[in-house]
């Protein structure tokens, strides 16, 4: 009995630190779980990125040789469609890129300044 008392006894922590300590707790396991979800709804596969970066390359390719056509581009993993629609009044082109790859379509709207030639 002895050597049971002579152990350090801990003081308990009072309810309200206790409740505190929870609610920290609790946030962080939100905003963990919150990133978590939204990092793993994001994944996108390289074929999308592959075609994202050759949208870019397509937009720069009609502001410089002013090709405002609609096309139609099939690659092995992906195709992608563009569109052009061209308003003069307010001297600008949307060009509506459709992506598809595999069973997913993704669009990408891109609005870029028009100069009459």
């Amino acid at each position: 009995m002895k050597l049971l008392k002579s152990f350090k006894k801990l003081k308990a922590s009072s309810l309200a630190e206790s409740v505190i300590a929870i609610a920290i707790i609790s946030i962080c396991a939100l905003v963990g779980l919150t990133v978590y979800l939204n990092v793993m709804e994001q994944n996108k596969s390289t074929r999308y990125y592959n075609a994202k970066h050759k949208v870019e390359l397509l937009t720069k390719e009609s502001i410089e040789l002013q090709s405002y056509d609609n096309d139609f581009l099939e690659y092995n993993d992906y195709t992608i469609t563009k569109t052009a629609r061209i308003n003069k009044l307010e001297q600008s082109i949307v060009l509506v890129f459709t992506i598809k790859t595999g069973n997913k379509t993704y669009k990408i709207n891109k609005l870029i300044p028009y100069n009459e030639k």
